[in-house]
C-alpha cells in the first residue's frame, strides 16, 4: 500500500489493483492507470472542488465517484453521473466489491470507512472535536460528546490506515480530535494514522508525539512534513 499525502487533508492511497483519493481540491494526483475511486466527504472547498472530474480523467482509466450528498447534482458533469454515488451519513454501500460505510460529521458530510483489497481505511472529512478556545463551555462539552459517541462506530474495528484531523487552528484544543480517535479505537487496532486538516502547519505532528500523555500513540502517527509525500506500508 503507497500512501500520497497531496494538500490539506487530500490523500491518494495505491493498492495492488485499485487507486483511492480523498477530499482532492488542488494538487498533484500521482498517475496510474488502475482504477480509480475518487472520495468526497462534503462540500466546503478545501474538501471537493468540482475540478476533479477534470483532474482525474484519463482515457480508457475506470473513475468513479463517491459523494456526500449534501454536494449538489448539478457541479457533477451530466456525462459522469452515472458513475457517481452520493451516500448519506450511518449507511453502507457496496461498489464493484469495494464496501464503504459512512459516519456523521461533526460539522458537514459524512467520514468514510472503506473496505479494498483486504485493507480497511478511515478517513475523518470533517468529523473532529471541534472545540474553541471563547466558546461556550456547553457547546465544546456537547461538540466533544457528539464526537466520541460518532467514534464508537470504530470501537473494535482494525483499521490498516486511518487519516484524522490535527488542526492547529484549535490551539491548546488541537489534539483533541486525534486523541479521543486513539483512546477510542485504540492503538492495538490501528496500523498508521495520518495527520490532516493541518493548513499547512505541520509542526503540529511532533507537538502532539513529544506530548508525554501521547507517548503510545506517537509511533503509529506518521511523520507528515510536506505535500507529495509518500509513504510504502505493509
Amino acid at each position: 500500500m503507497k500512501v500520497t499525502y497531496i494538500l490539506h487533508s487530500c490523500y491518494h492511497v495505491e493498492l495492488e489493483h485499485t487507486c483511492l483519493l480523498f477530499d482532492w481540491y488542488e494538487g498533484d494526483i500521482p498517475p496510474s492507470e488502475k482504477p480509480l475511486y475518487v472520495f468526497a466527504s462534503h462540500c466546503h472547498g478545501d474538501h471537493f472542488s468540482p475540478a476533479v472530474f477534470e483532474k482525474t480523467a484519463q482515457q480508457g482509466r475506470q473513475v468513479r465517484f463517491l459523494l456526500s450528498n449534501d454536494i449538489w447534482e448539478s457541479r457533477v458533469p451530466e456525462a459522469l453521473r452515472e458513475d457517481t454515488l452520493f451516500v448519506a451519513p450511518r449507511h453502507s454501500y457496496e461498489v464493484d466489491g469495494l464496501k464503504v460505510g459512512t459516519l456523521r460529521s461533526t460539522d458537514q458530510g459524512v467520514a468514510f470507512l472503506v473496505e479494498c483489497e483486504d485493507k480497511r481505511l478511515y478517513h475523518a472529512g470533517d468529523l473532529n472535536c471541534w472545540v474553541w478556545d471563547g466558546a461556550p463551555r456547553l457547546q465544546n462539552d456537547q461538540m466533544t460528546e457528539l464526537y466520541r459517541q460518532e467514534l464508537t462506530a470504530l470501537s473494535g474495528i482494525e483499521l490498516d490506515a486511518a487519516f484524522v484531523p490535527l488542526d492547529p487552528r484549535q490551539e491548546a484544543d488541537f489534539d483533541l480530535g486525534m486523541r479521543y480517535f486513539f483512546e477510542t479505537v485504540g492503538p492495538e487496532h490501528v496500523k498508521h494514522v495520518f495527520p490532516m486538516h493541518m493548513w499547512g502547519d505541520h509542526s503540529v505532528v511532533s507537538l502532539f508525539k513529544s506530548d508525554p500523555n501521547y507517548k503510545k500513540y506517537a509511533p503509529l502517527l506518521m511523520d507528515v512534513s510536506r505535500p507529495g509525500q509518500v509513504f510504502s506500508l505493509d
